[in-house]
């Protein structure tokens, strides 16, 4: 058993936006790769100041979150486009500490279909449906 990290593409989906209503040029996409913690125990995507400035992403609002030492407020900025193996969602970002690792929580891995792994330490499709990504909707 150990951890597992994910390497995980991001684009600024305000810049994808303006790219395909034609305000921007596919270079001036603000993107990078990321490698993320899976954190079952973390709810969102969650990336530290750093990175979230570098994406030229936006505070949206404030949330009360519990961390392992006690209760504190964080920010929430825009979403990016998240793309992991073939999926692709759009998810907002909570920020973290700078020098903390950024975090993949459960709420991406359910958007994405993605089932952790331990015993590989790798992230797999849901076996449910062979691997493939099918979304429940009732």
């Amino acid at each position: 058993m150990g951890k597992i990290v994910q390497k995980a593409n991001l684009l600024n989906l305000a810049d994808l936006m303006a790219y395909r209503e034609g305000y921007k040029s596919s270079e001036q996409i603000r993107r990078m790769d990321v490698n993320f913690l899976v954190d079952t125990g973390a709810a969102m995507l969650c990336m530290p100041i750093d990175l979230i400035e570098k994406l030229g992403l936006h505070e949206s609002h404030t949330r009360d979150v519990v961390t392992e030492n006690r209760r504190v407020k964080r920010r929430v900025f825009s979403p990016v486009q998240i793309k992991v193996m073939d999926r692709e969602a759009d998810m907002n970002v909570m920020e973290l500490p700078i020098e903390t690792p950024p975090l993949m929580g459960y709420l991406v891995l359910e958007t994405l279909d993605l089932y952790p792994n331990p015993a590989k330490q790798i992230l797999e499709g849901n076996p449910k449906y062979d691997g493939k990504m099918v979304m429940d909707l009732l």
